[in-house]
């Protein structure tokens, strides 16, 4: 009887055993935590960089296959407004404004385009020839979000058929470029902040000669069912930035011819196009949370991005 209790005693796990055991597990844990975020972040990076590159890829097969960019973009400016009925960000809309579902409107300026004007003929020489403005009574602000279309002109004669139209033209961001071989100054300038979204030179681009819109690349758009089978969107770090929240398709920039006479006001010795140039797709970038970036993020800045973070978690 007495060695039957010993081993009865023997076969379970006393309290001092039962928390050693914890305090490893819990140790292990602690471990793995900054290994799971850093996975996270990863993933995060990876997954949104991968969508900008097959995005751009997309609008690459499109042209070669049809000679034009994609029609039916977003304006991401607000259609008619209804105060009463818009809720959150989109509370108090005003028609015509910069679209108020986007995490950072701030970042553009609406950009008005009359009947018949340099950017009319611009934007229908490229093929985008129609366009959607967006609705800030949508529940969800990245999908459903359309108000109808708006038929901007005939490719050939870039008369636009509803009157005039209005874009969502790319501003300057405060503290955004610098000095250009000790001599260009494109500090807070329209072209110092594609260049970072971008990934290349401020002197790339010029403001005068051409306005810099951005466009969503939604359902609607013509891109979609025929080079891509559906829009991606970006996926934020902050949740509450999510697709019912916020815009969450990616944006194509566009440079669109504005003026055929003068030089470049930053760079003098460059002259303006005397022809009225198809509008130019630039490039795929997403509009984020300012807690995320302060401006526009394109592939460069994800791939920048997702290797500080790795080497921040080594």
């Amino acid at each position: 009887m007495k060695h039957y209790n010993n081993m009865a005693r023997q076969a379970g796990m006393t309290l001092i055993e039962l928390t050693v055991v914890l305090l490893i597990l819990i140790g292990l844990a602690g471990l793995l935590v900054p290994y799971v975020g850093s996975f996270t972040q990863t993933t995060h990076d990876s997954t949104n960089s991968n969508n900008l590159t097959q995005l751009n890829n997309a609008v690459g097969r499109y042209v070669t296959d049809k000679n034009k960019l994609p029609p039916h973009v977003d304006t991401l400016i607000n259609g008619l407004a209804d105060a009463g009925s818009a809720g959150g960000a989109c509370t108090g809309a005003t028609a015509g404004a910069v679209y108020c579902g986007l995490a950072n409107p701030g970042l553009f300026t609406p950009a008005p385009f009359a009947a018949d004007s340099i950017q009319a003929q611009s934007l229908a020489a490229s093929g985008i020839n129609m366009a959607v403005a967006n609705d800030p009574n949508a529940q969800n602000k990245t999908f459903g979000t359309s108000t109808g279309m708006l038929m901007l002109g005939d490719p050939a004669g870039g008369a636009y058929s509803d009157g005039s139209a209005i874009f969502a033209a790319v501003q300057g961001v405060a503290g955004v470029g610098g000095m250009v071989g000790g001599m260009l100054d494109y500090t807070d300038s329209t072209e110092a902040h594609l260049a970072q979204a971008l990934g290349r030179d401020a002197m790339v681009y010029s403001d005068t000669c051409y306005d810099y819109i951005a466009v969503g690349i939604g359902d609607n758009n013509e891109l979609i069912q025929s080079t891509m089978a559906a829009a991606p969107v970006y996926f934020p770090q902050d949740a509450q930035f999510g697709p019912q929240q916020a815009y969450g398709h990616f944006i194509a920039i566009l440079q669109v011819d504005a003026a055929n006479t003068g030089n470049d006001a930053i760079n003098t010795t460059r002259a303006c196009s005397t022809i009225t140039e198809p509008a130019k797709f630039l490039g795929i970038v997403a509009n984020v949370p300012t807690t995320e970036s302060a401006a526009l993020v394109g592939v460069n800045t994800l791939l920048a991005q997702g290797w500080n973070n790795r080497a921040a978690a080594n």
